[in-house]
């Protein structure tokens, strides 16, 4: 029951499961996993490294449990102990591919975008058709600025398991960074929503809601240029037009710009407080 509610992504009902265990099954190998990954989707690392730790020294080097403590260390920041225990993983079994990804993670987390893409690929060439290796290629991509080819990925991962809540993140900000709103909403709200516990989604859900807010509509065109350079643009066109005679349009521009910019400085403030105030906070 404990293996049963991690796999649906209820960690802390796998917690209260194993609060039942005694005498020699709490020893038992499973308890340490299932315990220590629960601890680690809760965010609850420190906790989750005592216990995989204690699990290692009772049962010697285990796989999954390696992967797991692994990826708590990454998320303490621990990034040199993290490397050492998936390093420890990959030397016992070099083509795994949970571990491959695992310390793809890790390097990424270092800024070694290039070392982690080849690491997926490594794992891509054993497990080709898997949600975490599309996902980790999104993740690779997104690191270097390569928005479509994330996209393309996240949407594969997608195609892989459309209720993974992970490929629904990476597809939801794949598609706000490629310009589709409306589907990046879709999924961050469909991502939050499977993980209600993840403030940085929840916000994520948020903020593109606010993008696709009706009132938000004449300003989008906008939202994926450099805000300094829309400024000087217009600029160019008002001192363009006059320039070249026309007066009567530039001042017709420069109107049009300047409630443009009273727009933009004014509704989405409120818009925001709005959808705070239907979101709870």
């Amino acid at each position: 029951m404990a293996g049963h509610w991690l796999q649906i992504g209820r960690p802390e009902r796998t917690l209260d499961e194993l609060q039942g265990l005694s005498g020699d099954a709490t020893l038992d190998y499973r308890a340490y996993l299932f315990r220590g990954a629960a601890l680690h989707a809760l965010d609850r690392n420190a906790e989750a490294i005592d216990v995989l730790r204690d699990g290692l020294a009772h049962h010697g080097p285990f796989l999954p449990m390696l992967h797991v403590l692994g990826s708590s260390l990454r998320s303490e920041g621990l990034l040199p102990e993290a490397e050492a225990v998936f390093l420890q993983g990959l030397s016992l079994d070099p083509n795994d591919p949970d571990l491959l990804i695992g310390y793809a993670h890790v390097c990424l987390a270092a800024g070694q975008a290039q070392k982690a893409g080849a690491l997926v690929e490594r794992a891509a060439s054993h497990a080709p058709e898997s949600v975490a290796v599309s996902a980790a290629r999104a993740q690779v991509a997104f690191a270097l600025g390569q928005d479509r080819d994330m996209h393309r990925h996240s949407s594969e991962a997608l195609s892989y398991d459309p209720e993974n809540p992970q490929a629904r993140a990476l597809h939801g900000t794949a598609s706000m960074l490629t310009g589709d709103a409306r589907s990046g909403y879709a999924s961050l709200r469909s991502a939050a929503a499977a993980q209600p516990g993840d403030a940085d989604l929840r916000d994520a859900a948020r903020a593109a809601r606010l993008v696709n807010h009706p009132l938000m509509l004449p300003l989008r065109p906008f939202a994926r240029f450099n805000p300094m350079v829309v400024w000087i643009g217009a600029v160019a066109i008002i001192y363009g037009l006059r320039i070249a005679g026309l007066g009567t349009l530039s001042f017709a521009f420069a109107m049009i710009w300047l409630v443009f910019c009273v727009y933009s400085w004014v509704v989405p403030p409120l818009v925001r407080r709005l959808i705070n105030r239907k979101w709870g906070s």
